[in-house]
């Protein structure tokens, strides 16, 4: 089979609309970074992986299965970042290389298999204990680089978004009566709020089977929040599956998290529909 390294059209469509002044010289330097880093890794390129924002690229080596990954995001040093960190706690693919050039951010990983998403997951196989156990060891751990944005803003500006387009799958913009009180929450949690490690963004779509009863978290946002937020953002997933009043105490157990808080993290995740 004939492999094309080119930047799938649907990926650089989205660029486009996002980043329309880098969208095309990141398009043609990524194809020729990815010639490069394969050529360095001795692989094959074997398959492209599906993606919103990024060139995701699945390569065989020597030395077992790589992804090669490419993103225009400004933030993408940070995002890089943060997944160096997670990997080093064990909850994410080994990172063996990261660097950032003028056009974006590349990052090598070791490729996750089975790499089936929790989204396309029996429920009725997922063990919450190895889904949520992983998220303890975030606790109380500190931001990898200084300066990085935080998730507290970026949940406030989407709470304060009338015309909010960005929105989980099957919803709609939340009332203006729930984000007013999900602002006020958000404002609690914000006077005692210390930056910590966040993965960010862990919708069932960045979580990947790994073996019969693991779980990794790929595709990090690259923001300093608490885990608490992530363990929440996952707990709103999980709950549309197993309904039990006791839910966010089982998970809050596993995960290390406070459960008041854990509470107030899902109704704001909630309200901002992530």
């Amino acid at each position: 089979m004939t492999y094309r390294t080119a930047v799938p059209a649907d990926v650089l469509a989205n660029v486009r609309r996002r980043w329309p002044e880098a969208a095309e010289s990141w398009a043609t330097q990524a194809e020729l970074q990815l010639r490069e880093l394969c050529a360095r890794y001795r692989a094959t390129p074997r398959e492209v992986l599906p993606a919103r924002y990024g060139f995701v690229v699945a390569v065989d080596t020597a030395d077992g299965p790589l992804v090669i990954r490419s993103s225009p995001d400004p933030h993408g040093k940070d995002q890089a970042a943060v997944a160096v960190a997670l990997a080093e706690l064990g909850i994410a693919p080994r990172v063996h290389e990261a660097f950032s050039t003028e056009h974006g951010t590349w990052t090598v990983l070791d490729q996750v298999l089975p790499g089936t998403p929790l989204s396309q997951a029996d429920p009725a196989a997922v063990d919450p204990q190895a889904l949520f156990t992983p998220l303890a060891a975030m606790a109380d751990q500190p931001p990898p680089t200084v300066g990085m944005p935080s998730i507290l803003d970026w949940l406030r500006d989407r709470l304060e978004d009338d015309h909010l387009t960005d929105l989980r799958p099957g919803t709609t913009v939340a009332s203006a009566s729930e984000r007013r009180a999900a602002l006020e929450v958000l404002a609690d949690l914000t006077r005692d709020h210390i930056p910590a490690l966040c993965h960010g963004d862990t919708s069932s779509g960045n979580i990947l089977a790994h073996g019969p009863n693991r779980w990794m978290f790929i595709d990090p946002r690259g923001m300093t929040g608490e885990h608490s937020y992530d363990v929440a953002v996952l707990a709103l997933r999980v709950g549309t599956v197993y309904r039990s009043p006791d839910l966010a105490d089982v998970i809050a157990s596993l995960a290390q998290a406070d459960t008041e808080r854990l509470r107030a993290w899902m109704k704001i995740a909630q309200a901002a529909r992530v």
